[in-house]
């Protein structure tokens, strides 16, 4: 099974005040069609699109486990 991520999007509303965050999503891809099923998320992890983007590339580019996910989204926690 081939996992591969991607940056998930929330809008929170609450009265006037809208605030938008970003997550991570794992997809495992179907080898037999074109479908993804989304095996795990973390939600809002970041209102900063572009660190959350990097950390899903880097996620993909090291073929990271799915196991993995929510150890990989502490430490960026921590690191930011």
């Amino acid at each position: 099974m081939r996992i591969t991520y991607g940056v998930s999007e929330e809008v929170y509303v609450i009265g006037e005040s809208r605030r938008v965050a970003y997550g991570i999503a794992a997809y495992a891809d179907a080898e037999t069609d074109q479908t993804s099923t989304i095996v795990a998320s973390v939600n809002d992890i970041s209102s900063d699109r572009e660190a959350v983007e990097a950390l899903v590339e880097l996620c993909n580019s090291l073929e990271l486990d799915v196991v993995h996910l929510n150890d990989v989204v502490e430490d960026f926690l921590c690191r930011t």
